[in-house]
């Protein structure tokens, strides 16, 4: 259950205005931080900074291994933060179970929801099929949870869909929580 009554959404630390990215730089987004700020609880989270990669960084891109797509240092391939990030977006479960929806920073190997490019290793090209390491462990910890990155933010119609989802999926949970504990008090 929501304690100060508003509906949390995660987002991409780099996206609230902190100089977050590997270059230190952000991608601030005055529409999250001036109107969303006022009606839902922003909860800011930066996977490369959690497993401290620090600012400024090498920069990492995705590489499909033939098993799985692998965060990888772009110069250094040896630099290899894929568990790194997935082992975070699984404590994002533990450390904020209430949130109900994230706004993503787009084509990042870290927290792009899609279209990330992905390096192929026997042809050198990069496709855009991947989707960042870290949105992976989010989307399989928090299952149907509403996300979106900045660019779909910024289509009115894209950003009112998202809106919706998110004060659905808070609904839902609320509800699962308040069956849960009258399930548990009355049994």
């Amino acid at each position: 259950m929501q304690k100060d009554n508003k509906i949390k959404i995660a987002v991409s630390s780099c996206l609230l205005g902190e100089a977050v990215r590997y270059d230190g730089t952000d991608k601030h987004i005055d529409y999250i931080t001036g109107q969303l700020s006022k009606e839902y609880t922003l909860i800011s989270l930066c996977p490369e900074m959690a497993i401290g990669m620090g600012v400024p960084r090498a920069p990492i891109h995705l590489v499909d291994n033939g098993k799985r797509i692998d965060a990888v240092g772009v110069e250094d391939s040896e630099n290899n933060v894929t568990d790194a990030l997935l082992q975070y977006g699984k404590s994002i479960q533990q450390s904020h179970p209430d949130i109900c929806g994230y706004i993503f920073k787009k084509n990042s190997p870290s927290c792009g929801p899609a279209k990330v490019k992905v390096m192929v290793p026997e042809t050198g090209i990069y496709e855009p099929r991947g989707q960042g390491v870290y949105v992976s462990a989010i989307r399989k910890y928090f299952p149907g949870l509403p996300v979106i990155d900045e660019e779909d933010l910024l289509d009115v119609r894209i950003m009112n869909e998202f809106i919706n989802k998110v004060a659905k999926f808070s609904k839902l949970k609320n509800f699962v929580a308040w069956n849960y504990d009258y399930k548990n008090k009355n049994h």
